[in-house]
């Protein structure tokens, strides 16, 4: 814009020096019409930048692309000289960005669209925005912007794997107290309810004194809370933001866990911090729409964020758990709180091997053989 005014003010005092040492009408006409230009432009740009709108879409996949659709549609009967857009694209996790300046010129009532191709790097969640947006007047010496807050997102998962794990209780687990397993109990076995036998019920469970006293059949319904008490718990890998590989292998872990037991129809809970408050954010999943929408959030955590597992373990010190895992890059403190009461089993980045102590299992991990890594381990 500055290049635009210097180049602007060079030919009106061209044409001034011209009309002097001429002085005829042919010089003049070229000064006057220099000197109008300026207001005329401003003009059209006062009339056509509030006719500038913008919308930006996902436009689906290409091969292993992401196609956004950023269109430009003028509203007006007279052309846009310029609309000057700049858009980001931001791994929210990784903090990775891309750039893209878009530059349009559009006729009346006119419409053009720009794609902007994305590139995956990592697993996280890609954010597009335009964090810019102007129309520029004919002569390009004065702007308009252009309010426009759309943003579109895509959540990139890590490679899922299924893992080979043996949910501790549940490979004991009589097949029809299996039944019940989404009923949530305090203690696995507890009884939650008492009902009529009807055949197949197990001959176990009939709560004998209560039968002989309304003489009927009663047995007792039991929870089995391991289906639905499992907590797994994404600790911030603040250490690892510099390594966005590393922070792929940690979300393929802690993803892949959830997957598997989703998969295996047992119930669970995911927990990370929220990046705006710095609260635990709990959330259940027990179907695929949950496992995603849980996906969307986690993934969308800054890496860069320092761990706030005392938080967290504050934050669902409450709430009973029949098994807590944390997938993480270190050892949190204060893993008494969790551990009263529950098992533990800490899914840690960077070593090889397991050892148990007391109710705390420490499970290692490394990139390269992370899936054998995990493998066999019982939660």
């Amino acid at each position: 814009m500055r290049r635009n005014v210097i180049v602007w003010v060079l030919l009106i005092l061209s044409a001034l020096i011209l009309y002097l040492f001429s002085n005829d009408t042919v010089t003049l006409a070229l000064l006057v019409a220099l000197i109008a230009a300026l207001p005329a432009s401003y003009a059209l740009l006062r009339l056509t930048a509030g006719k500038v709108e913008l919308e930006l879409k996902d436009a689906g996949l290409k091969d292993e692309h992401r196609l956004f659709e950023l269109s430009f549609k003028n509203k007006g009967v007279i052309p846009v000289a310029l609309v000057e857009t700049m858009a980001q694209c931001t791994n929210l996790r990784t903090g990775e960005t891309e750039s893209f300046a878009i530059n349009k010129s559009l006729g009346p009532n006119g419409t053009k669209t720009a794609n902007l191709e994305i590139i995956p790097g990592h697993a996280g969640r890609y954010e597009l925005s335009v964090s810019s947006a102007v129309v520029r007047d004919p002569l390009g010496i004065w702007k308009r912007k252009i309010e426009f807050d759309g943003h579109e997102g895509v959540t990139i998962m890590p490679e899922l794997f299924v893992m080979n794990i043996v949910p501790a209780g549940v490979s004991a687990m009589p097949e029809s107290d299996a039944e019940s397993a989404k009923v949530r109990g305090s203690v696995s076995g507890d009884m939650i309810d008492i009902k009529e036998y009807v055949p197949g019920d197990p001959v176990r469970n009939i709560h004998w004194k209560l039968s002989e006293k309304l003489d009927k059949p009663l047995v007792r319904v039991l929870g089995s809370p391991v289906s639905d008490q499992y907590l797994i718990i994404l600790d911030n890998p603040a250490e690892l933001a510099h390594d966005p590989a590393a922070l792929d292998t940690v979300a393929a872990v802690y993803a892949s866990l959830i997957h598997t037991l989703r998969l295996n129809d047992i119930i669970c809970h995911t927990g990370w911090t929220d990046p705006d408050t710095g609260r635990a954010v709990i959330r259940r999943v027990a179907d695929e729409s949950e496992e995603a929408a849980a996906a969307d959030e986690y993934l969308a955590v800054p890496a860069y964020m320092p761990s706030a597992f005392s938080r967290i373990s504050r934050d669902i010190a409450d709430a009973r758990y029949a098994h807590v895992v944390i997938v993480s890059s270190h050892i949190p403190r204060n893993m008494d709180v969790l551990a009263n009461g529950c098992n533990v089993t800490i899914l840690k980045y960077g070593d090889h091997g397991s050892f148990t102590e007391g109710s705390i299992t420490v499970v290692g991990f490394q990139a390269p053989t992370y899936k054998s890594d995990t493998a066999g381990m019982e939660i």
